[in-house]
């Protein structure tokens, strides 16, 4: 199955976007934190939905959080109900987005 779109580069070269089904990601990406909201926290938060595998905060130079993070988990259906049950939902004194993403490399920059 594919769900990727084909993108036309020029000359007739045709890309795909993405091979993989944004329903069979696992990563989340969240945005719009509260200042107040540690990695600690997110992982509290969402773990409830299924098990963890990595979590990244992005923070500034001071270590203060930028407004952002990714939380990758074990399977699809775990982001899948974390997405549902968290996106809108008011933490500390933001609205919370969180959407489905591909994998996040170790070491890029962000």
């Amino acid at each position: 199955m594919r769900c990727g779109r084909e993108l036309k580069m020029g000359n007739n070269d045709i890309r795909h976007r993405s091979s993989v089904c944004p329903s069979q990601f696992t990563s989340l990406y969240l945005a719009n934190l509260d200042p107040q909201v540690s990695e600690e926290m997110l992982i509290q938060m969402f773990s409830g939905f299924g098990k963890i595998i990595r979590s990244l905060l992005a923070k500034d130079f001071r270590g203060d959080s930028r407004g952002f993070a990714f939380i990758e988990f074990e399977i699809a259906d775990s982001a899948a109900q974390a997405v549902k049950h968290m996106n809108g939902r008011l933490i500390g004194q933001k609205i919370l987005y969180v959407e489905r993403t591909p994998k996040v490399d170790d070491g890029q920059n962000i």
